[in-house]
């Protein structure tokens, strides 16, 4: 590798870290430290003892602008799933660790804080279509014990190679018990079509219970999963997780995957300068390491009702198709390099069959003339690592009509 990579030394609180966890041998810097995300060969430890130490979770130092291999898959418990007036949700619980939070263009990394406690997470999305909701409609959760309210927040939306979107946060913990989580759902303010149109106007609740304890801190940081070093920084993801992990059978995680470019109808779009063999893409067209589905949408079609031509931009991660919750774009048709019509911002729209897209009417588009797509802002999810550099270099895309 070009790039020197380390375990770097970040101290598990105490009620977390398990004797016995130990870093791979050889390199050139090796240290115990605390992140998420990763892929082969199993770290070793006992678990033998609830006392303070140090978990072996390899962080990358000076990672690629780009998606990129972390170190190590991280381990969870998968709660059962609970229904949410329409919604459906999958609970999970892992050790808390550091992600990376995005406001505009700015990134911030969000340390553990020192003592007890979980990482949260969520998945959310509809039964009857299996789509995932991407980040807009995001969750309250109030935790208590015994009647007694110990933390209440809404959870961030997330972007991770290994589970897609969903919602999480890290929540401290006061000691060892069995918590109940009160989760509170607020109606979708996206624009939804296909069979979830009129569905979702009301939010929806829902309860669950977990305990945490010496078991659940041994399991999270024992099933911790290395990747090989040689891999470490490469370019590339996780492949999704479809099961939790852990002891005995657990329950399926919707993953929010987008069908591929081939799926969508109207005319592709095609940008020029695009090396159809090159790239993660598979020929689609690119910026800031995003791959990008573009398509003129019929007028009088499903997707575009109305009496003008849409265009519909699906903007995704370049391997696994998660969609990039959350992102600003605005689209101008030009043509003999002279804009047509004026700049618009593109509407979020979620679809019962196609997922997450973004679009707007275009009224007067020809063969040759020229879509300007300005990504006016990266999307604005939090970040799993391997996901935490990318998306923020975003030229804007300039497509041709075919």
């Amino acid at each position: 590798m070009d790039r020197r990579t380390f375990l770097r030394r970040t101290t598990l609180p105490a009620a977390i870290a398990v004797a016995g966890c130990s870093a791979p041998s050889g390199g050139a810097d090796e240290r115990t430290g605390d992140h998420n995300d990763g892929g082969t060969g199993n770290s070793s430890g006992s678990g033998a003892a609830d006392v303070e130490g140090t978990a072996p979770i390899p962080r990358i130092d000076d990672p690629p602008a780009a998606v990129y291999l972390p170190g190590h898959r991280k381990a969870m418990r998968v709660l059962d799933p609970v229904t949410a007036g329409e919604y459906a949700l999958v609970p999970m619980l892992s050790y808390p660790h550091p992600f990376w939070v995005v406001t505009g263009t700015d990134r911030q990394a969000v340390e553990p804080d020192a003592g007890r406690g979980v990482h949260l997470m969520l998945v959310c999305w509809d039964p009857e279509t299996g789509v995932v909701f991407p980040g807009d409609a995001e969750p309250r959760v109030t935790i208590s014990r015994n009647g007694d309210r110990i933390a209440s927040r809404p959870l961030w939306p997330m972007l991770s190679q290994e589970m897609g979107v969903h919602f999480g946060d890290n929540v401290s913990l006061p000691s060892d018990g069995t918590y109940t989580a009160r989760v509170d759902l607020p109606p979708v303010p996206t624009r939804l079509t296909g069979s979830l149109a009129g569905r979702f106007t009301e939010g929806g609740t829902a309860s669950f219970e977990f305990t945490y304890d010496r078991a659940f801190r041994e399991e999270v940081v024992d099933g911790i999963e290395l990747l090989d070093r040689e891999r470490w920084g490469d370019r590339g993801a996780l492949e999704p997780m479809h099961h939790g992990a852990g002891g005995g059978p657990s329950p399926e995680i919707p993953y929010s995957a987008l069908p591929p470019a081939d799926a969508y109808p109207g005319t592709h779009l095609v940008d020029p300068a695009a090396d159809a063999d090159g790239g993660s893409g598979d020929g689609l067209p690119e910026s800031g390491d995003a791959t990008f589905v573009v398509t003129l949408l019929e007028a009088g079609s499903r997707l575009a009702p109305g009496d003008d031509r849409s265009l519909l931009v699906s903007p995704r991660t370049p391997y696994n198709r998660v969609p990039l919750v959350n992102t600003s774009m605005r689209a101008v048709v030009e043509r003999d390099g002279e804009p047509v019509d004026e700049s618009r911002k593109l509407e979020r729209t979620l679809d019962g069959e196609f997922g997450l897209w973004y679009g707007r009417p275009v009224a007067d588009v020809r063969t040759g003339d020229t879509v300007r797509i300005t990504i006016e802002s990266p999307p604005q999810a939090a970040r799993h690592q391997g996901y935490e550099t990318a998306f923020f270099e975003m030229e804007p895309l300039e497509l041709v009509v075919p």
